[in-house]
């Protein structure tokens, strides 16, 4: 894009927390040839406790004008607040070390901005080819394929951007481990803000595809949004099933054994997804597909039904059982 087309006026910060993750090269080579799009490009790197190697052998070469922040606490949600703190710029966009971004990143937003939008939450592809990401993408783009762009839906900080004003009244829950860019969204439009999908703002993602793995994460992300529902009752959810979800973990918060039966329906769903890792070379696309929107509402639904008020987050590493495994 010539100097002529940039969007002027803004300057805009670009966060990505990363923990021993060296495909964030990649990430940031992708922003910085973006660059004349806007008016003035800052780029902070978030490193979340990695290796002493990792920031001498990949952060110290990161291309372009990059600042290095170091963040030593728990959760991704407060390497990201501690970006926001660093940032400059009048718009933050937020993606993660495992995308590249797409020509037209930094500038389209900046449009949805100005019809409106305080938060834009852009689209994300898939950088991989094999059966698993086409499944995984599929139940990610389940929802987002059925919006126009501008209407609302719950934000995703894989590809998203939020105006600075919005810091001033909602921030990331930094002690959250997952579900704390849904709490942003959805507190923010509560307090007035706007939400707007903008799928002209792309990033392509490369996809975790151990199917066990995923099915675990909808698990943790079924608690996420049980939290926000019970200590949240003000946020309007724009996916129906989430409000089915709800109501359904609210009428049965007080049947006997219902943490047990929750625990049984996780595990099953988990060993479900291995069972599918196994078989999907073998299983037509469409069956395989039918098998992990089973498990993926199966998983979520478990993890809505695990939620108890003042409970302990689930950590993933726990629910798949395997201690090298981070969240």
């Amino acid at each position: 894009m010539d100097g002529g087309n940039r969007e002027r006026g803004a300057e805009v910060s670009v966060i990505i927390p990363v923990r021993n993750d060296p495909r964030v090269s990649d990430c940031v080579r992708s922003i910085v040839a973006l660059r004349d799009e806007v008016a003035a490009l800052q780029v902070i790197v978030v490193d979340h406790s990695s290796s002493e190697e990792f920031g001498r052998d990949v952060l110290a070469c990161l291309p372009g004008a990059v600042s290095v922040l170091r963040f030593e606490g728990a959760t991704v949600y407060g390497a990201r607040a501690a970006g926001v703190a660093e940032a400059t710029g009048e718009v933050l966009l937020f993606t993660d070390a495992d995308c590249v971004v797409r020509p037209g990143w930094l500038a389209e937003p900046l449009r949805a901005f100005r019809r409106g939008a305080d938060l834009v939450q852009g689209h994300s592809g898939s950088l991989g080819r094999s059966r698993s990401d086409a499944l995984i993408q599929r139940r990610y783009e389940a929802h987002l394929s059925r919006l126009r762009p501008g209407e609302g839906t719950e934000c995703d900080t894989r590809n998203l951007a939020v105006h600075r004003r919005v810091f001033g009244e909602v921030g990331f829950p930094v002690d959250w481990r997952r579900t704390g860019d849904t709490y942003l969204g959805l507190m923010a439009e509560a307090a007035g803000f706007r939400v707007a999908y903008w799928p002209a703002m792309r990033v392509d993602h490369r996809h975790d595809t151990d199917l066990a793995m995923f099915v675990a994460k909808q698990i943790c992300h079924g608690w996420g949004a049980q939290r926000i529902m019970r200590e949240h009752p003000e946020a309007q959810w724009h996916g129906g099933h989430l409000r089915f979800v709800a109501r359904i973990a609210r009428s049965s918060a007080r049947l006997p054994g219902q943490h047990r039966m929750a625990g049984v329906l996780g595990g099953t769903m988990v060993r479900g997804g291995g069972l599918l890792d196994r078989l999907k070379p073998v299983l037509p696309a469409p069956i395989a597909g039918v098998m992990l929107l089973i498990l993926d509402k199966g998983a979520a639904l478990a993890g809505h039904l695990l939620f108890e008020a003042g409970g302990e987050e689930p950590r993933l590493s726990d629910i798949v059982g395997r201690a090298d495994v981070v969240g």
